[in-house]
C-alpha cells in the first residue's frame, strides 16, 4: 500500500507573532510512502538510506513506528524561512499513516510535527491552513482581509533556523514585552481589517528581527523596499533571510518590483495565493 500526502509552506512570526501566528502559502510538498525493511529516501532522483539522527526518520517512526521508504516532491524553498521542514513533516506523517492503512489523524499529525519542530506555528499552518495563531496545545484560526496579498522576497542564500536561534537574546525588558504585545494586537487587527494605520504600528519586530539584523541585511532591505513600494506591512519570513510583505491588488506591482530590484539575480519574488486547504 502507498500513502500520500502533500501540505503547504508558510510564513511563521510576521513581525511580531514570534513563535505563534504563521500563514500558509501555495508551495507544497508532496509524500509517498510504503513499507519498507529499511527506512529510505528518493528525491530529486537518487535514493539514500535514512539513519536514527534524519528528521525524516524520526517524523516516520513517530508516526508509525516502522520502516518505510519516503519519496519526496517539494516545491518549496529550503533554509529561506518559508516552512519547508514544516511541510515536510507533516506531508510524510501524514503518507506514513495511510501507507500502513490506518486513519489519518490530523490532529496527531500536528503534535508530531510540533515535536518535531520544537514550536508549533509553522506546524499549524502546515496542517490546518490559513492564518493561525498557535501553541502546542491548540489553534486559533485568524482573520485576514481578502484585499491583501502576500508576497515573498527569497534570497538564494540560506539561513538555519538554528543559527538564527543563536542569536536571539534570553532576557528581553519588560518595555520590550510591552511594545511587542502592542504590535501584536496592532498586526492582528490590521491583518484581520486590511487596516494600513493598525499595521503600521506593528512594524519594527524587537524580539526576533532586531537581534537577527546582522544575520542578514538583505533581509532589511527587502522589508525597507516593499514598505516604500506601498505593502502595508512585511517582515522577516519565519528565520528568514526571505521577507513577506502584504500588498494589495493596486501596489502588488510595485511591490513586487521593489523587492525584485533589491535581489536582482540572487533570489525571485513570487506572489503567493494563502493556502486554505493545509494538509491534502
Amino acid at each position: 500500500m502507498i500513502g500520500s500526502a502533500s501540505a503547504p509552506a508558510s510564513s511563521g512570526n510576521l513581525g511580531p507573532g514570534f513563535d505563534v501566528i504563521a500563514l500558509a502559502l501555495e508551495l507544497r510538498c508532496t509524500a509517498t510512502a510504503e513499507s519498507a525493511q529499511t527506512m529510505t529516501l528518493s528525491e530529486n532522483g537518487g535514493t539514500s538510506r535514512l539513519h536514527d539522527d534524519d528528521m525524516i526518520y524520526q517524523t516516520v517512526m513517530a508516526a508509525v513506528e516502522r520502516p518505510m521508504h519516503i519519496t519526496l516532491t517539494n516545491e518549496i524553498p529550503r533554509a529561506r524561512g518559508l516552512g519547508s521542514s514544516s511541510a515536510v513533516s507533516a506531508a510524510v506523517a501524514a503518507a506514513s499513516i495511510k501507507g500502513v492503512g490506518a486513519s489519518e489523524d490530523v490532529a496527531a499529525v500536528f503534535q508530531i510535527v510540533t515535536e518535531m519542530e520544537g514550536h508549533a506555528d509553522n506546524a499549524a499552518a502546515a496542517v490546518f491552513g490559513g492564518l493561525v495563531a498557535a501553541t502546542p496545545n491548540g489553534i486559533q484560526r485568524l482573520d485576514l482581509h481578502p484585499s491583501l496579498r502576500p508576497v515573498v522576497g527569497i534570497p538564494t542564500t540560506h539561513l538555519k533556523t538554528a543559527e538564527a536561534r543563536v542569536a536571539l537574546p534570553q532576557e528581553i525588558s519588560l518595555d520590550i514585552a510591552s511594545r511587542s504585545l502592542a504590535r501584536l494586537a496592532f498586526l492582528i487587527e490590521g491583518l484581520a481589517r486590511g487596516q494600513a494605520d493598525a499595521l503600521a504600528q506593528a512594524a519594527g519586530d524587537e524580539l526576533h528581527e532586531a537581534p537577527r539584523a546582522s544575520l542578514s541585511p538583505l533581509t532589511g532591505e527587502l522589508i525597507a523596499a516593499a514598505t516604500s513600494a506601498g505593502a502595508l506591512h512585511a517582515s522577516w519570513s519565519g528565520a528568514g533571510p526571505s521577507a513577506i510583505a502584504f500588498a494589495t491588488d493596486e501596489t502588488k506591482g510595485r511591490v513586487i518590483g521593489a523587492m525584485a530590484g533589491v535581489l536582482g539575480t540572487n533570489g525571485q519574488v513570487l506572489a503567493l495565493p494563502i493556502d486554505n486547504d493545509g494538509l491534502l
